[in-house]
C-alpha cells in the first residue's frame, strides 16, 4: 500500500514541482556537523552515455577530531542531460 506522503511526493513530481532534499554529514561520534577537508578523490567518465561520477571525501570532525570518509556515487543516465557533450568524458574504468 502507498502512503499518503508517498502519493502526495509522487503527484506534485507530476505536476512539474521541484523538489529536493539538504545533504549533509554528521560525525559518526558526535553528531557535529563541520569537519575539515583533509582529501579529496574523484573519478569521473562516461559509461554507455550514462556519467557517472565518483568521489570520495576524507573528513575530520572540528568538535571531535573523529576521522571519517564519505564515499559519494552520481549517475546522470543518458537520457538526462542533453547539453552535456558525453564524448569528451573518459571511458568510465571499473576498479578490480
Amino acid at each position: 500500500m502507498i502512503s499518503t506522503t508517498e502519493l502526495s511526493l509522487a503527484n506534485a513530481i507530476t505536476h512539474g514541482q521541484e523538489i529536493g532534499y539538504r545533504v549533509s554529514f554528521h560525525c559518526e561520534n558526535c553528531g557535529h556537523d563541520m569537519f575539515l577537508l583533509e582529501h579529496r578523490e574523484e573519478k569521473i567518465g562516461n559509461r554507455n552515455e550514462d556519467i557517472i561520477i565518483e568521489r570520495t571525501f576524507y573528513l575530520r570532525c572540528t568538535q571531535c577530531g573523529s576521522e571519517e570518509a564519505n564515499h559519494n556515487i552520481t549517475i546522470i543516465p543518458s537520457w538526462s542531460g542533453p547539453r552535456i557533450d558525453r564524448d569528451k568524458l573518459p571511458k568510465w574504468e571499473c576498479d578490480k
